[in-house]
């Protein structure tokens, strides 16, 4: 797992969504197969993702790991994303799998990733396309969706070394809040933002910290 790189375009760690843990760890697993090994990097070809395999990365054990695949099945082919298009700044919405699978019998998740996910994937050149890296055992110890999420919004800008200002409600969008969670800023901070930072700071290979910016 030491060198297993997550590669996608900046478009796509931007989109809105609401994977859950499990999910979010589902795809990172598929981008790294899909890179690595070029399955995957068509519409009708499979990927097979092991529980096996998801323990190990992601230390839980393997009756965990079974269970947690399992229930992300149930849910995965239901996930949206949007991004927006480059050509016209339209927003646009695409689901992250097109086709999937539980395989009982070997205890995997086998999935086809949608033509949007793929191109996103494929399309990065180096020079080109600008795109977001990190190593998979970053962040294999978090366990906190919005601290998982968190570390790719941020990691974007690593060798920067600052953000952007996040627009408050864009962002909660890309934490995968809804709309009726953590409603006051106060809350926001404390179950959300200052939790999910934590983690990042113990676990991974940045430090980070936030500014507060009032409109007007």
């Amino acid at each position: 797992m030491a060198n297993e790189l997550v590669v996608k375009t900046n478009r796509l760690n931007m989109a809105i969504h609401n994977l859950s843990l499990t999910e979010i760890r589902i795809i990172q697993l598929a981008i790294v197969d899909a890179r690595e090994t070029g399955n995957g990097l068509t519409p009708n070809m499979p990927l097979r993702i092991q529980a096996t395999r998801y323990a190990e990365v992601f230390c839980t054990t393997r009756q965990t790991a079974y269970e947690v695949i399992l229930e992300a099945e149930t849910n995965l082919f239901e996930r949206r994303f949007t991004f927006i298009d480059e050509r016209d700044g339209k927003p646009v919405k695409s689901r992250w799998v097109q086709q999937v699978k539980y395989l009982d019998d070997e205890g995997a998740i086998e999935i086809i990733l949608t033509s949007a996910v793929i191109d996103e994937i494929r399309r990065i050149d180096g020079s080109q396309t600008p795109f977001t890296e990190y190593l998979l055992k970053q962040i294999s110890d978090l366990n906190s969706v919005y601290a998982t999420r968190l570390y790719e919004l941020l990691i974007q800008w690593r060798s920067v070394g600052k953000t952007p200002i996040f627009e408050l409600n864009q962002f909660r969008e890309q934490l995968g809040i809804g709309v009726n969670e953590y409603k006051t800023m106060n809350n926001f901070k404390v179950r959300v933002l200052d939790l999910a930072i934590t983690q990042i700071n113990k676990h991974t290979d940045i430090t980070a910290g936030y500014d507060q910016h009032k409109a007007g």
